[in-house]
């Protein structure tokens, strides 16, 4: 293999490395999230979260590009794993919003944070009762969003290195 070869493959790891870390920042700041009462605390744990929601995105984008050309390098798109775990990748991140965004940016709301409507950034109001935030955060489902990301990221893992079919 060429050079070029080498070094979008090693983009490509490197991508999806730096996607798996930052989202498992995110799910043990999901997970923490459950047993935190401190008001403040809370706040400081969904700033860190949503930093990791940039290099989320970015790694998670340079990794699809990344494999993309790759599929062209190597002609792989006769090959029904690479559309498989396309499809995949697809569906685990339609799922992790359906999951997650939407209960975070409420609870970034209620806790009088600036918080997302939609793809809307909405300055802070005025914050909720603590109960509410409480509430909110008794509702988050850590672990299947560690179940569809993680879970999915490893099947996808599987179709690349493996290529069944």
């Amino acid at each position: 293999m060429g050079s070029a070869y080498k070094w979008i493959k090693f983009l490509h790891v490197i991508a999806a490395v730096t996607f798996m870390v930052a989202y498992g920042t995110s799910i043990a700041i999901s997970f923490r999230l459950k047993q935190e009462q401190e008001v403040e605390r809370i706040k400081a744990m969904l700033d860190v979260s949503g930093t990791m929601w940039a290099a989320m995105m970015l790694s998670l984008l340079v990794a699809g590009i990344a494999g993309i050309v790759l599929g062209f390098m190597l002609s792989w798109w006769s090959e029904w794993w690479i559309w498989i775990s396309i499809v995949l990748l697809l569906v685990i991140t339609i799922l992790m919003f359906i999951i997650g965004q939407g209960t975070y940016h409420q609870l970034r709301r209620s806790l009088g944070m600036p918080f997302q409507a939609g793809s809307k950034e909405m300055p802070a109001q005025e914050p909720a009762p603590v109960e509410e935030s409480y509430a909110i955060i008794a509702g988050t489902k850590p672990g299947l969003m560690m179940l569809v990301g993680y879970g999915g990221f490893i099947v996808v893992i599987w179709l690349m290195m493996f290529k069944p079919f």
